[in-house]
């Protein structure tokens, strides 16, 4: 079994999900439950105290929780998706559990897509599903307990107030290979920033979040004294030098390959650690 093979692909799903149910049913209860709780709350206490509130006053509150709300749910999202690659082989836990996944007829290719895919697409899926339904609910009890007949759409403001699509949104004015270099940046900087959790989601299966968190801490206090010391010792002859001669675009698509470059190492070393994982070790007995 050395080569990809969908159906074998399609197994390895149908028997993650269905020995691990109990923990996708949590983990879709807890992000569910954190979109939708909010709204239900909103218009209980706006029902339990209707008569305090005049149209004028509604309508301002009501513009204002699309806002607060909406900037909510795009925290939310962000820490989702850090939950999820934290929890990436949240299979991997136990002994047992170990035995249970390297003993698969899969090769290691489709169990390590099923992870990384069902993480990705899984997350968005659900968080795209829970905003819906928090933008119906909105409508629903809008219209029976308001009586309004014209809404702001919840799943939008929140797409509105994504700072990744505000950056996409601004450099999307931008047109030509311009744009497209901005784009790609915004997209590689998210993308390497949720994998720095996939890769120790598979270098320790247990309390991942907070080993991870530590050495994102560690990794930007780095990046800032490096910064801070090359500001410090670069002069202005450097440059107005690297301005004369270095363009826009050539600086970010420097700054690309860079980053594509460091994402492509992350998910191969993440990949690697997953292939050499053993049923008992020092860093994951």
């Amino acid at each position: 079994m050395k080569t990809f093979d969908f159906n074998r692909f399609l197994n390895v799903a149908r028997w993650d999900l269905t020995i691990n149910r109990k923990f996708y049913i949590r983990q879709l209860i807890i992000i569910a439950g954190c979109v939708l709780v909010p709204i239900i709350y909103k218009y209980l206490v706006l029902l339990a105290n209707y008569e305090l509130w005049n149209s004028v006053g509604m309508a301002m509150a009501q513009e204002a929780d699309i806002v607060a709300v909406s900037g909510y749910y795009v925290f939310i999202g962000g820490a989702a998706y850090v939950l999820m690659f934290c929890y990436m082989f949240h299979n991997l836990v136990g002994k047992q559990a170990r035995i249970n996944e390297l003993t698969l007829p899969a090769t290691n290719l489709e169990r390590f897509l099923w992870h990384a895919g069902g993480t990705v697409i899984g997350t968005t899926l659900i968080l795209f599903l829970s905003v819906a339904m928090a933008d119906l609910l909105h409508v629903i009890f809008g219209w029976a307990i308001l009586g309004q007949t014209e809404f702001q759409s919840l799943t939008k403001a929140t797409f509105d107030m994504s700072p990744s699509f505000i950056l996409a949104n601004e450099i999307g004015r931008e047109k030509g290979f311009w744009g497209i270099l901005c784009w790609l940046f915004v997209w590689l900087l998210s993308a390497n920033f949720n994998s720095t959790f996939a890769l120790g989601s598979a270098c320790k299966y247990k309390h991942t979040f907070g080993y991870v968190f530590l050495f994102h801490v560690l990794w930007n206090l780095a990046l800032l004294f490096v910064g801070a010391a090359t500001i410090g010792f670069v002069n202005h002859e450097i440059v107005e030098y690297l301005e004369r001669h270095l363009s826009l675009n050539l600086v970010f698509l420097i700054l690309d390959i860079i980053l594509g470059a460091i994402l492509c190492f992350m998910w191969w070393l993440t990949y690697r650690l997953y292939c050499r994982a053993q049923i008992t070790t020092r860093r994951n007995p």
